[in-house]
């Protein structure tokens, strides 16, 4: 089976063991030569299509309601939960993350374990969110940064290295030669520039004499439905289309490859590679060992695969999917497997005889369908926590009260996604959901009047949809109709509280408009719903200052620099309150970090200058200085800029694209799904 999945590698240096090697891919071997010239096919799922929660998943061994972590944004891992890098660093390993992109930055919570967790992108926080899947760090430069840390590392200890590839994510970018030879299928150009990217760090490793004493993993955290079933993108159904990934295991020193057919889950990959590695694994990790096979190349046991996507809920109002994968033997050499997808109308699939999920036997087997929903079911109460797991902070009472309707299950604490099959069934509104991606794609080429109309379309059919009602809120705020802006936001707030920007953006109206007490009220709120975000206290401890109440407002910055120690704008202002306060060296230190992250931050230079000059640090002023550009100069960086980032809340200070009511970046709602 072919599967339309982007690349994660984790590279494992352990002491040596004499192991043969299980190899498995579902790669194109016509864009991968890399990977497939190595590696056969195995059945292998991610337990979720989007990226936060199935490599939170990946990297616990545990499933999302056991992590909590069920949807992007708003999610972050507990911290309580053992992780893959913890279990290593425990043992002796230095521990290493290069990211592609920051869709996984350590605002989520992933960096547990690492000693170096490198999400350092050069941009700052709102200009990631205003455009998440445009911030790449190309294959290459991944591969350049972990070998350069391989090179820097103590060769004394051991390593666990985690190399993360984007490339084959929208929006794509190939290089030549790949954009030339792949110009009708840039996905499958992608995979081949990734592919070649991995062969560049293998040779990398060959020469520094790593390869074969490291053990490798090289999977997929999720797939892409290229039109199956109607779904351009991800997230929204749970098909082995967006499901199925490749999967991949050298141990030490292998010598040959096995070919396994039963399903498998990435939960699995965990425990896995820990007991390859001679370590023994957190008992909260809920995947299968599979080392047995591994080592005897004998098929894995029989064991269930579960995988859910809580997208349509969460961000359209929709029902969840749940699905479940039981093998099924029909003699000893054929086997195949079953799945369930639980739904107002559940699906039943044998992947044997159908792979692509063409048939649905509801119908025709629903005695089969019920047993195996059963199994789901016993499967998910068997496994889950005795208190639902919630990857949020808590929040009031209130707050709860007015999610619990929305699809939240309301407990002590965060409010947790709560499964059901009552709501309308995605499979009804595909088409709707397609609507969305084209008003997204004339959002971001700023065919603002074509993306207007098709959301006012959607909203016609369905008034309450959050991601139109976010989009027509963002265009009416760059188009300055602040108030429109205003009320369609509090329509958003209105229709679903459980969507963390919804507070967010009206916030920001709030205080476009000087009502600077409900501005506070919705940016805390903001914060509740949505604690991983630094955006929210930032946004408040910026307005605490104008306000003059520093002390809050230090405390808001300092946590949204907890968050995002990057943050160009905590950064500046933090160093701006400390500044006043006459504590010029802290304030330089601040600012400094903040021009560092973003040399082309006019104003931190300015105020970085007016604090050298405190410090008689002549020298240091005339560099500031020099760092400014001519104005011509600054507004062209800012027309290359998609959607630069503000430095204050407020119009007279915008720093945003044209036409941008009170500055800044409003974030592009469907790049919160990756």
């Amino acid at each position: 089976m072919y599967c339309r999945q982007s690349l994660r590698s984790l590279c494992l240096r352990a002491p040596p063991r004499n192991q043969p090697a299980v190899s498995c891919s579902s790669r194109s071997r016509r864009s991968a030569p890399t990977t497939s010239a190595a590696t056969d096919t195995v059945t292998a799922y991610a337990v979720a299509p989007l990226t936060l929660p199935s490599h939170a998943a990946l990297l616990t061994g545990t499933f999302p309601f056991t992590h909590g972590v069920r949807d992007q944004p708003g999610f972050r891992l507990p911290k309580d939960i053992p992780t893959l890098a913890e279990a290593f660093s425990h043992s002796g390993y230095a521990t290493a993350a290069v990211l592609g992109s920051p869709v996984l930055s350590r605002r989520f919570g992933l960096d547990h374990g690492f000693d170096d967790y490198d999400d350092r992108f050069g941009a700052t926080t709102a200009e990631q969110e205003a455009g998440l899947p445009d911030i790449k760090r190309p294959a290459d430069s991944v591969v350049h940064l972990a070998l350069a840390w391989l090179d820097h590392r103590s060769p004394d200890k051991p390593f666990f290295l985690w190399l993360h590839f984007y490339d084959p994510h929208l929006p794509y970018r190939l290089p030549e030669p790949f954009l030339n030879h792949f110009a009708k299928h840039p996905y499958d150009g992608e995979i081949a520039y990734t592919d070649s990217a991995l062969a560049m760090f293998f040779d990398g490793l060959r020469r520094r004499g790593l390869f074969d004493s490291s053990m490798i993993a090289l999977t997929a955290d999720h797939g892409e439905g290229l039109g199956d079933h109607g779904e351009s993108t991800h997230g929204y159904f749970i098909y082995d289309s967006t499901i199925h990934v490749p999967l991949l295991v050298k141990p030490a020193h292998a010598a040959h490859g096995e070919k396994f057919n039963a399903p498998v889950s990435l939960v699995d990959l965990a425990p896995t590679l820990l007991h390859l590695a001679g370590i023994q694994s957190a008992q909260s990790m809920q995947g299968t060992d599979l080392t047995q096979s591994i080592l005897s190349g004998i098929e894995p046991p029989q064991h269930p695969v579960y995988a859910e996507t809580m997208y349509p809920l969460l961000h359209l109002g929709w029902n969840p999917l749940r699905a479940y994968i039981v093998e099924t033997t029909y003699s000893h050499a054929a086997r195949g497997a079953l799945k369930l997808i639980q739904a107002p109308r559940p699906e039943l699939y044998d992947l044997a005889s159908d792979p692509r999920e063409e048939h649905n036997e509801v119908s025709s087997q629903p005695a089969k369908a019920a047993v195996v929903r059963d199994q789901l079911e016993s499967f998910v109460q068997a496994n889950s926590p005795a208190k639902s797991p919630s990857a949020r902070v808590p929040v009031s009472q209130q707050t709860r009260e007015l999610l619990a309707g929305l699809g939240y299950l309301a407990q002590a604490g965060a409010p947790v996604p709560e499964f059901t099959t009552s709501r309308r069934d995605p499979k009804d509104r595909v088409s709707e959901h397609e609507l969305l991606l084209g008003a997204a794609h004339d959002f971001q080429a700023r065919r603002y009047e074509a993306a207007t109309r098709t959301l006012n379309e959607v909203l016609a059919k369905d008034p309450s949809q959050p991601l139109a009602l976010d989009y027509l809120g963002t265009i009416q705020l760059l188009s300055h109709d602040v108030r429109e802006a205003h009320a369609t936001f509090a329509r958003l707030v209105k229709a679903a509280p459980y969507y963390p920007p919804a507070y967010l953006e009206l916030g920001h109206t709030e205080t476009i408009l000087g009502n600077r007490v409900e501005a506070e009220q919705f940016y805390r709120r903001a914060m509740e719903v949505d604690p991983s975000n630094p955006r929210p206290p930032r946004e408040l401890g910026m307005l605490l200052v104008e306000d003059g109440k520093m002390e809050p407002a230090e405390a808001l910055l300092g946590h949204a620099l907890d968050l995002d120690p990057s943050d160009v704008f905590a950064l500046n202002a933090l160093g701006e309150i400390l500044a006043r306060e006459k504590r010029y060296q802290d304030a330089a230190g601040l600012l400094e970090r903040a021009l560092n992250a973003d040399a082309r931050q006019v104003t931190v230079s300015l105020n970085l200058g007016f604090v050298y000059l405190q410090l008689k640090r002549f020298h240091d002023v005339e560099v500031c200085r020099s760092r400014r550009r001519p104005l011509g100069e600054r507004r062209q960086a800012r027309r290359s800029r998609r959607l630069p980032a503000r430095s204050r809340a407020r119009p007279a200070q915008s720093h945003g694209a044209p036409g941008r009511a009170g500055g800044g970046p409003h974030p592009n709602p469907m790049n919160r799904r990756c």
